[in-house]
This record gives structure tokens, sequence and C-alpha cells, in this order.
């Protein structure tokens, strides 16, 4: 078996990666869900790319190599394609598969063959008249930045360099064309996610020009905000990063660029840059975020602070506290880049409120994009459906589908779900950070010597988190606990001795000591069912609250009420009593909520205003499902915000 090579390591990063065979789930909610990628999702998105009418379309590659026809599909078809070959390495890195391998070597020599002499490769180019580097939403940049991520990962689980080198010929290519400086093509990178495959590139191959060609591009943003093409808010061309005061525009490039520059700032100490992407996430996360973690809440939004020239934007922040329900697009590729983004800056700080918002992503807005059984997928993830009279807005869909004609997003949360378990932990020369809660095995080196743990956990379903300490290094060392924020109270025993826990918000509890094999620290953490309001500033839902149990976002669904009876009609008490069900069928192994609320009168006049009429219309058994949980049945009306009572 060829030999791995080493997870590289970044030197400004207070935590940092453990090596790719450290973790692996073992049972439990995210083993359950990865298993549903390998088993379902990566067949269905591996079928849907052999067909020309998907938007994401794998055949590209096979065509140039025949040599030429028709591109089909979206510019950033290509990208798409790595996305999937990123999903079969995570896939078969857990739990070798040699069908999955070979298929995604076959694709590799297509997309060898389809590389042009000079490296340059991009399928939708080379298979039509269009121009190289003529128009930003040609997506050359998407589709370069997602390959050089996943050749820099085959090069990781394989220890072959055939991906690897194709990605060094491209990256070479990029260098030569970009590192010039050339104003005219300093509008590039619509969607940047070459910034984040460059950076990885570097760490793969120490090649100090593909980190100086990241930060070109990072500079570049915004430098010139007046050159036509450059698109101002919508690409955040507008501001250059290190002026940028909050979360604008595009809201998958955003978080791609930023995500980018975080990972710049792993390599290179540069404060300004620190302070510029911390103010822009805490104006994501606490102005313009869902509860579900979702971002984007627009499809189509107006940049003001370009007055009098306003900008529409397509897929776009709002204004801060800008939040409707029903209209809401949170596009699952920029959920899960806002995790992504997230991640990366906990590395940089070892800070938990980063750790909570991956959290509250990945158990809702990054899980609801996918059906439960694994094969048919969402686009926009909107926290209210009206059902019929539901407005369909662009790439809006009644149903789940397997087939689209943006083809982004499947590849988007396969690949998240078959790497999550690269991000439960993290370490230091003498420390480990425990980020996820799951039933996982960990294993790494310490300075001092190899840590061994085994943890069992059904979070979220259950608080109870145990680790078993199976090997420790002989010399002290920090065992980091994440205590989330919606964990009201929380305690913590390490060998059946109470640890203080005093403190209040998203933060990790440290516990230092000479650990030996057998320690157990054991974590209850309080998932018990809470109603939450929004902020004043939030207009959409004003009167209105949610219900959360540790992470999990619950909603109503139309399914689950009385014949006759809709979602309009029922209303949450402040003092609401759940009570918790075992789901049953399709929602077997979830926790369900089930409450009283009482109903109010439908309306039944025309008129758009009626006196405000008395509620009481009796109550009636009400089951909330999860939302990640939400359109896999025929009624799938549902809402996150009920009309609260009391």
């Amino acid at each position: 078996m060829t030999k791995r090579t080493p997870t590289p390591t970044s030197i400004h990063a207070r935590l940092r990666r453990p090596s790719d065979k450290s973790v692996r789930w073992t049972n439990g909610f995210w083993a359950e869900k990865q298993n549903l990628v390998r088993t379902s999702s990566i067949h269905s998105t591996l079928d849907a790319m052999e067909d020309p009418t998907n938007a994401a379309y794998f055949g590209n590659f096979r065509t140039v190599t025949q040599g030429g026809g028709h591109f089909h599909g979206r510019y950033w078809s290509d990208g798409d394609c790595y996305k999937t070959l990123e999903t079969i390495l995570l896939l078969t890195d857990v739990s070798p598969d040699a069908a999955l391998s070979q298929r995604m070597e076959d694709y590799i020599g297509m997309i060898a063959a389809a590389q042009e002499d000079d490296g340059y490769l991009n399928t939708q180019i080379t298979l039509t008249d269009l121009a190289r580097w003529s128009d930003i939403e040609h997506h050359e940049m998407y589709n370069l930045g997602h390959l050089f991520t996943t050749a820099c990962l085959h090069h990781q689980v394989t220890g072959t360099r055939t991906f690897l080198d194709i990605a060094i010929r491209a990256a070479n290519n990029l260098y030569e064309t970009f590192i010039t400086r050339d104003p005219d093509l300093a509008r590039f990178g619509f969607n940047p996610s070459q910034i984040m495959g460059l950076v990885e590139l570097y760490r793969e191959t120490s090649d100090g020009r593909y980190l100086a060609l990241a930060r070109i591009f990072v500079e570049n943003r915004g430098a010139h905000p007046d050159m036509p093409g450059n698109n101002g808010d919508q690409s955040q061309a507008r501001v250059p990063v290190l002026e940028e005061t909050e979360a604008v525009g595009h809201a998958v490039t955003g978080p791609y660029l930023w995500a980018g520059a975080a990972d710049i700032l792993m390599e290179a100490d540069e404060p300004a840059l620190m302070k510029a992407i911390t103010r822009i996430w805490e104006d994501s996360t606490y102005r313009k975020m869902y509860i579900t973690g979702g971002i984007g809440a627009l499809h189509k939004g107006t940049s003001e602070r370009s007055h009098p020239r306003y900008e529409q934007i397509a897929e776009s922040y709002g204004r801060p506290y800008q939040l409707p329900s029903d209209s809401a697009y949170n596009e699952t590729c920029a959920n899960i880049a806002n995790a992504m983004w997230s991640w990366r800056m906990l590395q940089l700080t070892g800070d938990a409120r980063y750790a909570d918002v991956i959290e509250q992503v990945m158990y809702n807005t990054g899980l609801s994009g996918v059906s439960l059984s694994g094969t048919h997928f969402n686009y926009s993830n909107p926290l209210r459906f009206n059902g019929d009279g539901h407005f369909i807005g662009n790439n809006d869909s009644p149903r789940r589908w397997d087939r689209w004609t943006c083809y982004c997003c499947p590849p988007q949360v396969t690949r998240t779900i078959a790497g999550l378990h690269r991000w439960a932990y993290s370490t230091a020369d003498d420390a480990v950070w425990v980020n996820l809660y799951g039933s996982n095995t960990f294993h790494t080196d310490l300075a001092d010597g190899r840590i061994a743990l085994h943890q069992t956990s059904e979070v979220p379903w259950s608080g109870d988190v145990k680790l078993v300490i199976e090997g420790a290094p002989s010399s002290e060392f920090t065992m980091h606990l994440r205590i989330p924020a919606w964990s009201e109270e929380t305690t913590v025993r390490v060998n059946g001795e109470t640890v203080d826990t005093s403190g209040c918000g998203p933060r990790y509890l440290a516990v230092t000591r000479n650990w030996q094999k057998g320690d157990t620290i054991e974590l209850t953490l309080d998932i018990r069912p809470r109603i939450l309001v929004a902020r004043p500033e939030v207009e959409e839902t004003r009167n209105q609250a949610a219900v959360m149990a540790g992470p999990v976002v619950y909603c109503l669904e139309g399914a689950d009420l009385p014949e006759g009876v809709t979602i309009n009609e029922v209303v949450l008490p402040a003092v609401a009593q759940f009570e918790t069900l075992k789901g049953e069928g399709l929602f077997a192994g979830m926790t369900l909520l089930r409450t009283t609320m009482p109903r109010r009168p439908s309306w039944s006049s025309q008129e758009l205003y009626a006196p405000l009429a008395a509620q009481d219309q009796g109550s009636l058994p009400v089951t909330l499902i999860p939302y990640f949980a939400w359109n896999n049945r025929e009624d799938n009306t549902m809402a996150v915000w009920l009309p609260l009572k009391g």
C-alpha cells in the first residue's frame, strides 16, 4: 500500500488539525450520516453527474479527451465534479472501497487528459469559443480552487502524485498569469475557492509561490472598485478586505473569500487582516445569520452603501437583522461555507464561539440540504414553507430533487458530512480540544507522547458524553472540553469527581493533569427544549418564537397536524411544556417534541385586516420534528417561527 503523506501544519494557527487517520465515528448520529453518504448520497450524485442534462457533468472531461464536442452544464461544473471526488476520497479514506477508488482514478485519468499543454484546465473554456479570463462569471477560479483542494487530499490519502501533479501544472499556469498584478485581471475570482486551494497546495508542496498568489487574490478584492466587470459588492469587490466592516454581497463568495484569508493567516502573521475578518464574521453571525446557521437571506438583494447607484445582488446577505422566513434563500453551499469559515477561525483562535456556529450549521441548515434518504437535495433552505401558494424563486423547489439546474449544493453537503470527523478534535503540543461531541475514537501524537481516547455520546438526542483515556503521554497535558452556549446547566466529572464549570456563553473548560490510561471524563450537557425569541430588530419574527433542544432547531410540519388544521392556526404558549418522543418510521432514531398548542381562528375573510379576535379555539396536541428532517413527506408546509402566546 502506498505510504500516506503527513497532514500539513500551520505555524500561526493556535490549534492544529489532527492527522488524517486520527478520528473515526464509531456509531451514533454522525456515523449514521456518514454511512448514508457512503451507501446512498455518493451514488446518487455520481449518477446525476453522468447525466448531460444535469448542471454538473463529468462527461465534459471525457468529451475533451475524445477530441471535442459540446459543453454541458454550468460554467462551474468542473468544480462540482472535483467536490464529488473529494467526497469519494474522504469516504474511502475512512473505509476503503475498491470500486469507488477505481472510479475516482478513472475520472482523474480523464481530467489529466483534458488538461491543456500549458497547464490550463477548464472544460467550459476548452470546449467552447469562450476566451480565457474574459469574464469573472465563467468561474475559472472556482473550478481551479476545488481542483487544488481535492488534489492535495488525494496526495494525502493515497500518497501518489497523479492528481497533485495536475494541480501543480494548473497552479503554475495561474501563477504566471496573475503574478503580474495586471489591473485588468484584478477583478477575477468571483467565487474565490482558489484562495483556500492555493494555501492548501502551499502546505502540501512548500512552494511559496502559491501562498504569495493567494495573498494577491485577497489584496485584489476591492483594490479597483470602479473597474468594469468586477461586480462591485456582489463579489465583495467594492471595499478592500482590510477596510471591510460588514458581511455584504453573495453569501458563498464572501465566506469563501474570508475563509481563504483565514487560511493565509494560519501561515503568516497579519494582525490587520485578522481584525478585518473577525469583524466581518461578527457582522455575519450576530446580525445576519438565521437561528439554523443559514446565511444569505435574499434571492435578490440591494447594496445600499453604493448610493446613489444601488447595486442589485443575487443570493445575498440582507441588511442587518433582515431575516425573512418564507422567502429565506439560505443556499446550502452558503450555509456550509459559513461552517468552513468558522472552522478556520476556530483553528486560528481556539475561541469556542466559532465551534458553536459550526455545530449550529451542521445540525440544522447544513443537513436540511439533503433528504433523509440521502438521495435528494435542496438548494435553498427557508424557515417557512406555505405549500401550494408558496413563492418559488430562483433555485427554490417545492420538492427535493436529484437533478438540478445548479448542482453545486449536493457535493458540498456530501463532502462536508464525509469529512466532518476531521473537525471533531484539535491539538497543540500539550493539549487536546474536543470540538464536536459524538461516538468516536481519537488518537494522535502530542509533544511528549501519544494520546488515545474513546468517546461515547448520543448527542444531539442525549446530553450524556463519556470520554475514556486509552493512552496518554507521561507528562501533564490539558483537555479542553467545549461547553456549548446552548447548555445552560453543564456537569463535568473526572474519575467521578465534579469539576467547576462556572461561566457563561460558549467556552472550553480546561482540565490539566497527568492523565493516565483508564481515566474517564463525563459531561452532562443540558438538552432540555428551550423557547427562543429573536432580537426586536428582526422585524419578521416579532411576537414569534422558535424551539431548540440542544443544538437542534425544531419545526412544525403540516403533516403532523390534524386534518383540516394548518400551520397558520396554532400558537406556541410561552410556558409550553414539552414531552420527548422517540421517532419512528421516517424519523427513527430521532427525538421528536410533543406539546399542546392553542388553536386560533382561521382567516375566513378576503379582507387584509380584521379586528383582533380571541384565540380561544381550544387546544390540540402538536409534534415538532428536527428542522433538518422537513420536506420528506407529502404535506411539507412548515414553520420554524410560530406565533407566541403570553
